[in-house]
């Protein structure tokens, strides 16, 4: 860098000296103030058939310290770390972070434990003794709930219409012996 700043600078030099050392050229009295910041042009003598001499500044070499220091081979290796596991309750496949899978790591096992757990509290219903809700707002008898008691009296088996004794006493006959009576018509 340092080296073509100055061939650069030397360039430019050889060129100023070579067109200054013409014959015809203005003097250094004829020109006017060389501003760094923008080319400028000399001012012709009445007398003088030439075009105007353009002037370009020339580049400061300005010497900067420059600090070189030596890159750092000794690479940090980094260990591959979980990005991901596998979604639902398929196989565990763990995705790293160096872009390998594997099977098994103990943090996707856990995710999938709890996946599992999260799937069976979606699917269990909550139960009041006479009907279950499901989270999704689902209702189905309690499967747990007492069995009813069977309702075997004679009035509710035989249609005792016409019959001139009350259900009461139908129904004590029944209990009584164990068989329902034949209706009376």
């Amino acid at each position: 860098m340092k080296t073509a700043r100055l061939v650069t600078a030397l360039f430019a030099s050889v060129i100023l000296l070579a067109g200054c050392g013409q014959s015809d050229s203005p003097t250094p009295a004829d020109l006017s103030t060389v501003s760094s910041a923008s080319p400028t042009v000399t001012e012709p003598e009445a007398s003088d058939p030439e075009p105007p001499l353009v002037v370009e500044p020339v580049p400061a070499l300005v010497e900067s310290e420059q600090v070189l220091t030596e890159p750092n081979h000794s690479v940090v290796e980094e260990e591959p770390y979980i990005v991901d596991c596998q979604a639902g309750m398929g196989p565990i496949i763990t995705y790293w972070s160096d872009g390998t899978t594997t099977g098994y790591s103990d943090y996707c096992q856990s995710a999938h434990d709890k996946a599992g757990r999260d799937e069976a509290a979606a699917n269990t219903p909550t139960c009041d003794g006479v009907k279950c809700t499901y989270p999704n707002g689902a209702t189905m008898p309690d499967p747990n709930a007492a069995p009813p008691i069977p309702d075997d009296r004679c009035t509710n088996q035989i249609n005792y219409a016409g019959d001139p004794r009350s259900n009461a006493e139908i129904n004590s006959i029944g209990a009584a012996t164990g068989r329902c009576p034949d209706p009376i018509t």
